[in-house]
């Protein structure tokens, strides 16, 4: 017999039920959090369990922030160890949950639950994890939002997202 969500997990649940049955064909995707304090989705197992208490209804989805992966815990930063996080989220919430991702970099450690993002490649991702997210090949074809603007504006963060893309694209194909 599973065990019962927390109250938080069956609170949440119910608004987030409630959001959905308001509209009727909007989607919601509950992001990854960085784990500080008592926020809700620190894990893929919490995630999973809100999407049931949720009623796991076919227009809820996921969010990942890689940011909030890092920063509780989740070492993004190579090609494998974000293909081993990927394959344990869809073990749990299911392949076709994936539908958004927030791209940042973070001012924090690895494992320092702290939600502080960094400027696209000048944090711990740097530019190598950056690349290796930004080419994960599951994530192709998923709505992409960089959070932290540069000084230079759109132009140059976007720009530096195609780069780093490009890098970690070239990079997997040696790889092979």
């Amino acid at each position: 017999m599973p065990a019962r969500p927390r109250p938080a997990v069956r609170r949440a649940g119910e608004v987030i039920r409630e959001a959905l049955a308001d509209t009727d064909r909007c989607p919601l995707h509950l992001e990854n959090t960085a784990g500080a304090g008592g926020t809700l989705g620190r894990s893929f197992h919490e995630l999973a369990d809100l999407m049931e208490a949720a009623g796991g209804g076919t227009r809820l989805g996921l969010c990942l922030d890689s940011c909030h992966l890092y920063a509780s815990g989740f070492d993004v930063r190579k090609a494998d160890g974000l293909a081993k996080v990927l394959d344990d989220c869809v073990a749990l919430v299911g392949a076709e949950r994936l539908g958004s991702l927030h791209l940042n970099d973070s001012k924090v450690k690895l494992g320092a639950n702290a939600d502080r993002h960094a400027l696209l490649g000048d944090g711990e991702l740097g530019d190598a994890g950056c690349a290796v997210f930004l080419s994960e090949p599951r994530f192709e074809g998923l709505p992409c939002i960089l959070e932290t603007p540069r000084p230079d504006g759109l132009a140059g963060d976007l720009e530096r997202a195609q780069k780093l893309r490009k890098r970690g694209l070239a990079a997997r194909k040696r790889r092979k």
